[in-house]
């Protein structure tokens, strides 16, 4: 069947086929946008989970805002067909780039490579694993911008039901070691990846090849990979030891994440284009009229400099004629020799000698020479620039961004600030506070996914009757965690027996994976809870002679907001007690007034 409408996009052609679906070039009719439509393949649409997939890939995207990520505009159903359209680059992937035989300058590749981390630093923090990274799924535009495509087998961090975990997805040149394994996925595999396709840009080749798969696998396991600079020598050895280290074979080996790895390839920049600059006074320091000379070996001042040079044709000849005769020619051939035309050839050579010469009637030089201190001087300042850049940050310096983003409710920005203090000061006062807000991060970070995994499920369960209950105690839990632990618990309580069923199972699976998370966010509020009650508790008591009225304000307060938490139950008769000292002989209906 030929596609010619697929929403409000008439399809023109074409320009790529997977084993995924197929791209089309479409005009989206109001706007006359030119967009890519990509299509699943029916056969793969109607297999189970696969749509499934589709959503999860759906969820992702509209995440994923990034000028460095294809960016999707709308999804849809017609007729079967499971499409969504994404944004349209006018371009070729990187895979045709190699494939044309094309090699990019280091300096090329680290720009690419900087642009990626960003993109993929922006997809990890929203949860999202590529897990396919290749040159196929980078589009290079015609204003050679990068972009990251083809979310499709991502897959979001904690969920489950959508690929086995033992599953193995991905490109075999590009694959980590625990991919290749079937083991966890995390963002190192990405890392990993992004080190194989900066390879294989500077190599022209991917780290590992073998015509057989299984022996690719192996090999991304257990070898080794050669040094980029085999096949690209003017790559900096500062760049290889990047890539080496994202294609570390243990995870915890690479860089910690994305952020960091871009940092280091902007820092490697810097202290690169400084020493450039410097390198090229030395270099001025030893040409003379516009033409390069062999440097002056200071160290073996009797060493010829560049070619050999025919003596005789540049001495005055012999004295035979006598004194005066020999006097003459010899000045008759130093008037000549003033107005000698050398022809380019030559022109290098004769000025050699000539440096030569005057070298020779010049003092010795000292044993390093004015160009060479100035070359010291330079690699010794960038050095210096290179170490500057490749520190880290001040703990005070750190500490401020952390708190002003605290301060704000921005913390998740900050988690790249967190690790660092943490790795960088452990032994500073302030860590612990620190401490606890990494915990704060990743709590955020999973109720997050939690809300999203709870809608994914709300959307491919949409009848089932405790969908709704489900995801409403989800969203309670960042307010009242431990109201929604006791939802999720009377849910799994309820409907445990009937975990078979197909509208049921799901959520009560997904409840017990919730379950313990939100009784520890509960613990901890509670635990924070009460040491506020207590205090508060103890203030009322040692007021209640000299101000009574301040001891009833206090435990009418504790009595009305703790009245229903089975937890509080404890403090609630107690500042029911002296509330009855305050009151004396009146009725406790009487003096709890807020209770009622």
């Amino acid at each position: 069947m030929e596609l010619t409408q697929l929403g409000p996009y008439h399809i023109e052609k074409e320009i790529g086929r997977g084993g995924m679906g197929t791209v089309y070039t479409a005009i989206e009719k109001t706007t006359g946008e030119r967009v890519a439509v990509k299509v699943l393949a029916p056969l793969l649409a109607n297999q189970e989970g696969f749509r499934d997939r589709f959503a999860a890939e759906i969820e992702a995207l509209q995440e994923l805002d990034h000028p460095n990520i294809v960016k999707l505009f709308a999804s849809g159903q017609q007729s079967g067909f499971l499409y969504y359209a994404m944004e349209f680059v006018d371009g070729c992937s990187l895979e045709d780039e190699l494939f044309r035989r094309r090699r990019f300058q280091w300096q090329e590749v680290c720009r690419i490579g900087i642009d990626l981390c960003r993109a993929l630093k922006l997809a990890h923090d929203h949860g999202v694993i590529h897990r396919d990274i290749k040159p196929a799924n980078l589009l290079w535009s015609k204003d050679e911008q990068i972009k990251l495509s083809d979310f499709g087998i991502a897959r979001l961090f904690g969920n489950t039901g959508f690929t086995s975990e033992g599953g193995v997805l991905g490109t075999a040149e590009y694959m980590a070691p625990e991919q290749a394994e079937g083991n966890r996925i995390t963002h190192h595999c990405d890392l990993y990846s992004l080190g194989g396709v900066l390879y294989s840009m500077l190599a022209g080749r991917p780290p590992f090849q073998s015509k057989s798969m299984l022996k690719l696998l192996q090999m991304q396991r257990f070898s080794q990979p050669e040094s980029v600079c085999k096949y690209a020598p003017e790559t900096p050895p500062e760049f290889d030891q990047i890539i080496l280290q994202l294609l570390e074979k243990e995870p915890n080996q690479r860089f910690p994440n994305a952020l960091l790895v871009a940092r280091r390839m902007e820092a490697m920049q810097r202290a690169l284009s400084l020493q450039s600059e410097n390198d090229q006074a030395p270099q001025k320091a030893g040409t003379t009229s516009g033409f390069e000379i062999h440097p002056y070996d200071a160290a073996n001042p009797d060493d010829e400099i560049g070619a050999t040079i025919d003596i005789e044709s540049v001495n005055p000849p012999d004295n035979t004629s006598g004194e005066r005769g020999g006097a003459e020619k010899s000045q008759e051939w130093a008037s000549d020799n003033d107005n000698l035309q050398v022809t380019e050839d030559h022109f290098i050579t004769t000025e050699e000698a000539r440096q030569k010469r005057e070298l020779s009637e010049r003092p010795r030089h000292p044993f390093i020479t004015a160009p060479t201190w100035l070359l010291m001087a330079a690699l010794l300042l960038t050095v210096t620039f290179a170490w500057y850049f490749l520190q880290p940050a001040s703990a005070n310096s750190l500490y401020q961004r952390i708190e002003h983003a605290a301060q704000n409710d921005r913390l998740p920005e900050v988690k790249d600030e967190v690790t660092q203090f943490l790795e960088y000061y452990p032994q500073d006062p302030r860590s612990q506070m620190v401490s606890q807000y990494q915990s704060d991060i990743e709590a955020i970070q999973l109720r997050g996914r939690a809300v999203l995994q709870a809608r994914l499920l709300n959307k491919r369960y949409r009848d089932s009757p405790i969908g709704p209950e489900y995801f409403a105690a989800i969203e309670d839990a960042a307010f009242d965690p431990e109201n929604a632990a006791n939802r999720l618990q009377a849910l799994i309580s309820l409907y445990k027996p009937l975990e078979g069923e197909r509208l049921i199972g799901p959520f009560i699976q997904a409840a017990e994976n919730q379950l313990p998370f939100l009784k520890l966010q509960a613990d901890k509020r509670v635990s924070v809870e009460s040491k506020l009650i207590e205090r508060r508790l103890e203030t009322a008591k040692r007021l209640l002679k000299n101000d009574p009225m301040q001891t009833k304000i206090i435990c009418e307060s504790i009595t009305y907001l703790y009245r229903d938490k089975l937890w509080a139950d404890d403090f609630v008769q107690r500042a029911k007690q002296l509330l009855g000292q305050v009151s004396g002989d009146r009725d406790d209906k009487e003096v709890i007034s807020l209770t009622q």
